[in-house]
């Protein structure tokens, strides 16, 4: 009985090792320009046609084990219109939408960007969400995937996906999760 008291004790730890790390669907941002209203004096543009256009890769439906597809996604908002929250937008294949929803918005340069591909024709499919930020002041920032700056006298800002100080990889991996419905 003393014998097994210590393989007993042992049993459980050696059946906790960890799985092994399953490939799950993702998106991919593989670039995102971004052009905002810059209104802070003396040198700031307030008058700026605003806009934010991403490129995103994403998993194609029709096949477990061919290559992704690819496309674009585009907001804008015309000259005095503060940029804002939007609502689910097409993208340029019409499977993927994307919207940059009120809850995770906080300005131009901090916001949430949610992604959704149709898979099926009763209207599942994918959802991905990440909070995309510039936070020049801590390059350790989980989030900080933005690199946004004012290039000279009344120039609009510029956002891209270099991270802090321009030094990151200008990819953002999101993971996707099967939904029923596009969320609310």
């Amino acid at each position: 009985m003393r014998s097994i008291a210590p393989l007993a004790v042992a049993l459980p730890l050696a059946l906790a090792v960890p799985l092994e790390p399953r490939d799950g669907p993702e998106f991919v941002l593989t670039g995102l320009a971004g052009t905002f209203p810059y209104p802070y004096p003396p040198y700031g543009d307030y008058s700026v046609n605003s806009k934010l256009v991403i490129s995103v890769t994403y998993p194609d439906p029709s096949s477990t084990t061919g290559p992704p597809l690819n496309t674009t996604c585009s907001v804008g908002w015309p000259e005095g219109i503060d940029p804002a929250p939007t609502g689910w937008t097409p993208c340029a294949a019409p499977s993927l939408e994307f919207r940059l929803p009120a809850y995770g918005y906080t300005s131009d340069t901090n916001f949430t960007l949610e992604l959704w591909e149709t898979t099926s024709s009763t209207g599942s499919g994918l959802f991905g969400s990440q909070i995309l930020r510039s936070n020049p002041g801590n390059p350790s920032d989980p989030y900080g995937y933005l690199f946004c700056i004012q290039k000279g006298k009344f120039n609009p800002l510029t956002c891209d996906l270099t991270g802090p100080l321009g030094q990151g990889s200008g990819r953002v991996t999101i993971p996707a999760v099967e939904e029923a419905v596009i969320p609310a």
